[in-house]
């Protein structure tokens, strides 16, 4: 089923602003990949309005992904914040009056996705990394693994 992410162009006009608050399932995301999952409702809040020949959409937007934690690499949930969601359209590019804006929403909140993440903003698992790391005073800061592959 295909969100309600329309703005009606005929409710704009003579200056009119809709406001839009909306809580939506994740699946207009079309996102399930081993790493990347969407589970939770994407909470939408904004207006929608004409300016000149262009529709104005501005929203904040919410919701939770999963991704792996950079340290023990098991999926964990990071919220995925978009503040200040901006979209405009000239008006004679849009048919029919209606305009449908899942498509750049989805794309804003892909965008916002990090490249890394990690649980509960620290793992557990991190201490386990500690006994990697070079001792103090050690001239072993710098380690050359590859350098006797020939």
């Amino acid at each position: 089923m295909e969100p309600d992410l329309k703005v009606y162009l005929d409710r704009l006009q003579g200056g009119k602003t809709e406001n839009i608050k909306l809580a939506l399932s994740s699946t207009f995301i079309d996102v399930d990949e081993q790493d990347l999952k969407f589970k939770s409702p994407v909470t939408i809040k904004g207006k929608a309005y004409l300016a000149n020949e262009h529709l104005v959409i501005h929203l904040e937007v919410e919701t939770q992904s999963l991704i792996p934690c950079a340290v023990c690499n098991k999926l964990t949930c990071i919220t995925i914040r978009v503040p200040e969601f901006y979209h405009t359209e000239e008006l004679s590019e849009i048919k029919g009056k209606i305009y449908q804006y899942a498509d750049p929403l989805r794309e804003a909140i892909l965008l916002e996705v990090p490249s890394f993440g990690e649980c509960q903003g620290r793992c557990p698992e991190r201490k386990e990394l500690e006994k990697y790391k070079p001792s103090e005073g050690s001239n072993d800061s710098v380690q050359f693994p590859f350098a006797d592959l020939k």
